[in-house]
């Protein structure tokens, strides 16, 4: 059973209805600003009747106490929704802001592990000959420069100081390199100075590394340098051969750490043992395999001790002065002396150009 609405009196034009809240606030501004605006009047003289212009209309009634809290209550109330409005707005741009600080930061990190990760992915290898060669020749020049500009140089310490020696043909491969018609084989006249060279840097504290021919820590190998230890082949060549070689990466710059470490090792080889320094490089030592497995930021070098029928006598009898005289070109190095001291053939003979009567086609790859 539906309740009928309660009666009401109809609404008649002569009724007024009730005003909008807004309107009564807008009336009520307008009262208070007509009180603090209106002007002083002089009082009116005797059976003057008051002016009501149209310019000056009558004054309204001053507002009741009641208004006037109404009014304070209806202002507060709109201070209160600007101060939200602001709020509002201050929290929407800080997290705007916010947002584009953490996307940057994200991107930053994320290329940085990608940029980790490919590079522990990427083979020296893969990088071709000219690139490895620009690499080495930028670091060279900024290591040089560094060297140049501190007037008083801290010296660093020996076991901050790592050295890499490998002994040549050495490994499971059971490669013994060149091989003499008794038995004599390469692999082990490299290691036995490879060896004393060893126990000599070690008990001056030097950090070193004895690697093998194929050791798999020389991927992208870190040192202070690396020098690889051979011996050169046993074959009877017309005239006989007789002496030593050594060489650093032919992609390398001439003017950088790996042409100082040869220049260092080479001059106190010979002025050492006696043996005389050949320039005729083969292939097989100019591009090492190892030189491309390295960094490109570690000097590299490869020493042929001697040949093995000509030096044979020499190189059995004489494995603490060999190693001895590595280690004054390393003390060379280590302590930025001149290598260039003693004289340098202005010229080198050309791999094929004859050297003491062994010509190119008696000239094989085991020579490395």
């Amino acid at each position: 059973m539906s309740v009928p609405p309660p009666n009401r009196p109809p609404k008649t034009d002569d009724q007024p209805s009730e005003p909008p809240a807004s309107v009564v606030f807008m009336e009520m501004m307008r009262r208070a600003a007509s009180e603090q605006d209106q002007p002083v009047m002089d009082e009116p003289m005797a059976n003057e009747p008051p002016l009501t212009t149209d310019d000056n209309p009558p004054s309204r009634p001053p507002m009741s106490d009641a208004e006037r809290q109404r009014l304070a209550s209806l202002e507060a109330e709109r201070l209160r929704r600007v101060q939200r409005r602001k709020q509002a707005r201050d929290r929407k741009r800080a997290g705007m802001l916010g947002g584009v600080i953490s996307a940057w930061f994200i991107v930053i990190v994320a290329g940085a592990l990608i940029a980790t990760i490919l590079s522990w992915g990427t083979s020296p290898d893969s990088l071709s000959t000219d690139l490895r060669s620009e690499i080495g020749r930028i670091t060279n020049q900024q290591g040089a420069g560094l060297i140049a500009e501190v007037t008083t140089p801290v010296p660093t310490p020996n076991y901050a100081i790592r050295i890499g020696i490998l002994s040549g043909h050495m490994g499971p491969q059971n490669d013994p390199g060149a091989v003499c018609p008794d038995g004599l084989t390469e692999a082990e006249i490299n290691y036995a100075v490879a060896e004393r060279l060893l126990y000599q840097l070690a008990a001056r504290g030097y950090e070193v590394d004895l690697l093998e021919e194929t050791d798999r820590r020389l991927a992208d190998y870190r040192a202070t340098f690396l020098i690889s230890i051979h011996a050169n082949d046993c074959r009877a060549y017309t005239g006989g051969a007789s002496g030593f070689l050594i060489a650093k990466a032919d992609h390398r710059a001439s003017d950088g750490e790996d042409t100082r470490l040869v220049e260092c090792v080479g001059n106190t080889y010979e002025r050492m043992t006696g043996l005389t320094r050949r320039y005729g490089l083969t292939r097989d030592m100019e591009d090492y395999h190892v030189f491309n497995r390295i960094h490109p930021t570690t000097p590299g070098a490869i020493i042929e001790l001697g040949f093995l029928r000509d030096d044979r006598e020499f190189l059995i009898n004489n494995q603490d002065l060999m190693a001895d005289a590595i280690m004054a070109g390393v003390d060379c190095f280590l302590r930025y002396e001149n290598p260039f001291a003693d004289e340098i053939p202005d010229e080198i003979l050309p791999t094929d150009a004859p050297i003491n009567s062994i010509t190119e086609d008696e000239i094989t790859d085991e020579q490395s």
